[in-house]
């Protein structure tokens, strides 16, 4: 087997349909200049924007596309791409296959996803499996761990990107909202050091 690539990182589809998580995702990944290496599919890609959709009836084009346009722009040469499906494992869901089989294709260390369950089991022995499963929020815990300096100046750019929106907002409730509950805490505290 192929070694890991270290830090990589494979976002699944529940991460980029959530606009808070997307944002702080790729700017984590931005802002620590290759700390982090964030991966992606096409399939992974039209998941998001499918889900997207669905909670966004009425949203133009514009919007949905501008979803995967960013990850394109910021992650150009990080798309998994040409990968087979593994047929060595059982999968709980058959519909999160491709992420798998992408994460195991392009040696991902981390997949990062919401649906934790439906990874589990995938092999008999989880010390198999070449990759960790993390929340969002773990993910979210370790980069603050990792690179606690970053998320300050993510917190700040979050901050005043939405001051400039002129329209309420509550950084920790959205978090919270996403289901970062320790990592939504984390960025209280932050605020309250840095205020």
């Amino acid at each position: 087997m192929a070694s890991l690539r270290q830090s990589s990182v494979l976002p699944d589809a529940n991460i980029w349909a959530s606009s808070t998580l997307h944002s702080w995702f790729a700017l984590i990944a931005v802002e620590t200049m290759g700390s982090w290496s964030i991966f992606w599919t096409e399939d992974i890609m039209a998941e998001a924007v499918k889900a997207r959709r669905k909670r966004f009836p009425r949203s133009s084009s514009t919007q949905m596309e501008s979803l995967r346009d960013r990850i394109v722009k910021h992650f150009p040469d990080n798309r998994i791409s040409n990968f087979p499906h593994d047929d060595t494992v059982t999968y709980k869901d058959e519909i999160d296959s491709h992420v798998h089989s992408a994460a195991v294709h392009a040696n991902i260390a981390i997949i990062v996803t919401d649906n934790i369950k439906d990874f589990e089991g995938i092999y008999n022995d989880p010390d198999d499996c070449p990759y960790d499963l993390l929340t969002a929020d773990e993910w979210l815990m370790l980069a603050a761990e990792s690179a606690p300096h970053a998320i300050d100046q993510v917190l700040m750019q979050q901050y005043s990107y939405r001051l400039k929106q002129q329209k309420p907002f509550n950084l920790v409730k959205s978090l919270h909202d996403a289901g970062c509950f320790e990592f939504a805490e984390y960025i209280r505290v932050r605020l309250q050091e840095i205020a």
